[in-house]
């Protein structure tokens, strides 16, 4: 009868250990980490997730960072630190006055550098005849002799001027200024540059990108204080110091969000300092009516729910960001400003 008794008491036991373990091995489906984390970091092992990564504070079309351009800064100052887009934004504007002259006229066009315009901004002449080139309304000539209008590139102080001259009359006096078009000191000295970042509609549809301008280096000391030539990054600000500091720059510049930032970075047309290998970046606003379009929620791993009270932190090392208290500071930490462009 004991024997019997034993039995039964090891085998109840037996069922309960295994019992526990089946409970144990269930993946639970729901989230211990609260709503803040995405229900795959918390529960990796779901069913849910088993053919899913997700990883926090990433753009999925760049997971393994490829694309990015993680340069350090050489200091650029004057003309030449004016950017690709400004320059054919320029060359648009010197076409379109060409157009409006010539009237459906066949025009042939020849470049020509005059002065140090096209040794300070390296390929100028080769970037100004591929973008001319490319409209189907003018011939570019390699012959000066052959050509109707010459478009001469020069610098007066740091501005850089366009200028297409009618040899001969044919779409107005010879010798006549039928165009120009210049880059002025003010948008080159500044150092800021041109980006396009993609936008979204409510379904996650490809819609009209949008325009931003974005400062090619990071926020000086001089520039900061107002006072002196240091061309060290400002460094052991608060974010709350960086807006105000943006926002006196005028055009509602404040420091840049995680789209604006992600897509300079990748065009290279913004770089980093060796003095400050981390930056401010904001997280893009989901509630506001221009920075809502740039989010794709099907790529954009960011929490833009908490955007009023929490910022990124770029690493110019690694590449990453990280999210952070907005009141947070540190020695190596910098910031830059940029504004959309209407």
């Amino acid at each position: 009868m004991m024997k019997k008794l034993l039995k039964i008491i090891l085998l109840l036991s037996l069922t309960h250990f295994l019992s526990a373990c089946t409970k144990q091995n269930q993946v639970s489906e729901k989230g211990n980490c609260g709503t803040d984390v995405p229900f795959c970091i918390c529960n990796p092992m779901s069913p849910k997730c088993e053919a899913k990564t997700v990883v926090v504070n990433q753009f999925l079309d760049r997971p393994d960072k490829k694309g990015v351009n993680l340069s350090f800064e050489s200091v650029k100052t004057g003309i030449e630190s004016a950017s690709l887009e400004e320059i054919n934004e320029q060359l648009s504007s010197l076409l379109n006055q060409i157009r409006s002259k010539a009237e459906n006229r066949e025009v042939s066009l020849y470049v020509k550098c005059v002065g140090k315009a096209c040794r300070r901004l390296k390929n100028l002449q080769q970037t100004t005849e591929n973008y001319l080139g490319n409209s189907r309304e003018f011939n570019l000539q390699s012959d000066e002799d052959l050509a109707d209008l010459v478009v001469s590139i020069r610098l007066d102080g740091e501005q850089l001027i366009f200028e297409a001259f009618d040899r001969d009359g044919t779409i107005g006096d010879m010798g006549e200024i039928v165009a120009r078009a210049g880059l002025g000191r003010e948008v080159a000295e500044s150092g800021w540059s041109l980006v396009t970042v993609p936008t979204f509609d409510e379904d996650s549809n490809p819609a009209a990108p949008m325009q931003f301008r974005i400062m090619n280096n990071l926020v000086t000391q001089s520039e900061y204080s107002g006072v002196g030539v240091s061309r060290l990054p400002q460094v052991g600000l608060s974010f709350e110091a960086a807006v105000v500091f943006c926002q006196k720059q005028g055009r509602d510049a404040v420091p840049p969000n995680v789209h604006v930032f992600e897509y300079a970075l990748r065009k290279g047309i913004i770089a980093g300092h060796r003095r400050s290998h981390r930056e401010i970046v904001r997280l893009s606003n989901e509630e506001d009516e221009i920075e809502g379009q740039l989010i794709n929620y099907d790529n954009d791993l960011f929490d833009f729910a908490r955007s009023l009270d929490t910022m990124l932190i770029f690493s110019w090392v690694t590449g990453d960001y990280d999210v952070s208290k907005q009141t947070y500071f540190q020695d190596d930490l910098g910031f830059r400003c940029a504004y959309w462009t209407e």
